[in-house]
């Protein structure tokens, strides 16, 4: 199974950046931060598209139907304002109050409640710094015929703008943007990164056409934090908080809307300890599910992560360890992580809430436990730290997600977490040789750093997640991760099903939002059915498949009751532009 787990790994798509376990760290910016929010709510769509593919008769939750209105009339809207732990922040209220945020803070047990606001106040910006840079302050100091260095953050062929000073406000609206150069003749606008924005122009003098400007670096609003609550808050109350960090491109934002609707279903079954729910979003800008999944965002420290870059993960740790810190992480006692690829299929047992110091990790087989490149990290670590209480070095064979820990746990975890992702960048030997598994590395040696020890196994004992078709039933389980693309042949070798993540909707570069078409149903069982050839046995059990029927039925179910415009916006046109 590690050669084969290791081997998907390695010879997938997951190189493309977006892929599993998707998401340099500068520790110094641990604020909490976020760039400007959307000038304003729009109403949710009503379009959606029907799950057509038959389905297999199963005995299941229906999903929650889209509504025409926000389910919060609009969370990052101005008009009112309510008190968050001793700090304004901004809002907009609906019939029903927040107080069932605030209440389940102050309740010892959620395990028989119905599940809290979706969008609570502790996700809302705090009113911006009346100081802040605004486009009027920053954008009168354009050059022309000059060109500025900067990693791309836009492409300008996809950014056309009238004029310079339209051009100096997109790049001040992208938040990570520190750069532009904008064509008079082609109204090319580039949006780019540079880290010393006081650097030598790239170009200059008469024959260059470029106009260009530099945007100082924005904090962006903020988020309340724990720190500054007055009183001091309550123990959060004995549940789950789902977290999930992602970049918010399109080909992962097709997968959170799924992932979501599939989490809200079981969410809603009566006994769930699933209770809360928040998509940690490493962007310099929001994106189109901001209405739809409830979303805090932090600024990343790779700007070009917004469009595409190879490892937007090296930002995730970080956003963690901020979210960490603000009072959304007071809902539950313990927090999954999760990642966009996952299907809840039932809510989980209260077993999973392991005490203080302990946490319950899935069992990666290609993670090594004496991994020497890992060793090395932490033999630096603790070389500059000598007085800290060295550990037998042996790793738990496990990752952030999923994972379940005691959110006490985890703000002592992500910092660290992040400062390791951070010493796994450089070398260059050492990134090459922990590759796309250097963001999980840094976090089991955090967790070894820390004293928090892991719990792991794999399916079918696992209490966390399957991966179908690799595992053969759904055991202990409650999530299913569709990792693998698998592929179903017949007796005669002919390719007669498959669904792979990395083609779904025409593939992974395509304009978001992506269409939601339903998933072809796996064919019924049969004698002499097979896997592709990287599965060694290939035959397919009957298990293997109804494990996977079950995986596409849950996804089209979702599917089937989303709408095809994200909630919020009023048109595809402008989820479009969000999404851009």
């Amino acid at each position: 199974m590690a050669a084969l787990a290791l081997c998907a790994l390695l010879s997938s798509p997951a190189s493309s950046g977006v892929d599993d376990h998707d998401d340099r760290v500068d520790l110094a910016s641990r604020r909490v931060v976020a760039a400007d929010p959307l000038a304003r709510a729009r109403d949710a769509g009503e379009t959606r598209v029907e799950a057509s593919a038959p389905r297999r008769p199963r005995r299941r939750e229906t999903f929650e139907r889209p509504a025409r209105d926000l389910a919060r009339g609009g969370r990052r809207t101005a008009d009112g304002a309510s008190e968050l732990n001793g700090s304004t922040s901004t809002t907009t209220t609906s019939s029903s109050s927040s107080s069932s945020s605030s209440s389940s803070l102050a309740s010892t047990s959620a395990e028989d409640e119905l599940p809290p606001d979706e969008f609570p106040d502790s996700l809302r910006p705090l009113p911006p710094d009346a100081s802040a840079p605004s486009t009027e302050t920053v954008c009168g100091d354009a050059r022309a015929n000059t060109e500025r260095w900067g990693d791309v953050v836009k492409n300008g062929n996809e950014n056309l703008r009238d004029d310079a000073a339209g051009c100096c406000a997109s790049c001040f609206d992208a938040g990570t943007c520190t750069t532009w150069v904008w064509h008079p003749d082609s109204k090319e606008c580039w949006l780019k990164r540079e880290a010393d924005v006081n650097a030598r122009p790239a170009a200059e003098g008469a024959s260059v056409r470029w106009t260009s400007g530099v945007v100082p670096h924005r904090e962006g609003v903020r988020y309340a934090l724990v720190e500054d609550a007055s009183p001091p808050p309550p123990p959060p109350p004995r549940c789950v908080h789902a977290v999930l960090t992602s970049s918010g491109n399109p080909y992962m934002n097709w997968q959170t809307r799924i992932m979501y609707a599939t989490y809200k279903k079981h969410a809603r079954t009566r006994g769930s300890i699933l209770k809360a729910f928040t998509r940690v979003l490493h962007r310099g800008r929001d994106d189109e599910l901001m209405f739809e999944v409830p979303t805090m965002r932090f600024e990343p420290n790779q700007g070009n992560c917004d469009s595409w870059c190879d490892y937007p993960v090296a930002d995730r740790s970080l956003a963690i360890a901020q979210w960490s810190k603000t009072t959304d992480s007071l809902r539950c006692s313990h927090v999954i992580m999760v990642e966009t690829d996952y299907v809840f299929v039932k809510s989980p047992p209260p077993s999973i809430m392991l005490p203080r110091g302990s946490a319950l990790g899935f069992q990666y087989a290609y993670i090594a436990p004496f991994e020497p490149n890992a060793k090395e990290t932490y033999e630096e670590y603790m070389s500059d730290h000598p007085e800290l209480t060295r550990q037998k070095f042996k790793l738990a064979p496990t990752g952030n997600a999923p994972s379940v820990v005691n959110v006490e746990d985890l703000r002592v975890i992500a910092p660290l977490w992040a400062e390791f992702v951070n010493r796994t960048e450089a070398p260059e030997r050492r990134r090459k040789a922990l590759g796309w598994l250097r963001d999980m590395y840094a976090y089991v040696l955090a967790a070894l750093v820390t004293g928090i020890t892991h719990e792991t196994s794999q399916s079918p004992t696992s209490e966390l997640m399957a991966q179908p078709p690799a595992d053969g039933e759904l055991g202990n389980a409650f999530i299913l991760h569709y990792t693998w693309g698998p592929e179903i042949y017949d007796e005669k070798d002919a390719k007669i099903w498959e669904f792979d993540k990395r083609a779904y909707g025409g593939g992974q570069y395509k304009r978001g939002p992506y269409e939601l078409t339903p998933i072809k149903e796996p064919p019924p069982f049969r004698a002499g059915l097979q896997l592709q050839t990287f599965f060694s046995p290939r035959a397919l059990s009957e298990s293997k498949l109804d494990l996977l029927g079950k995986m596409v039925d849950e996804m089209n179910e979702a599917i089937g009751a989303l709408p095809r415009v994200p909630k919020g916006f009023k048109s595809l046109a402008d989820a479009e532009a969000a999404a851009a």
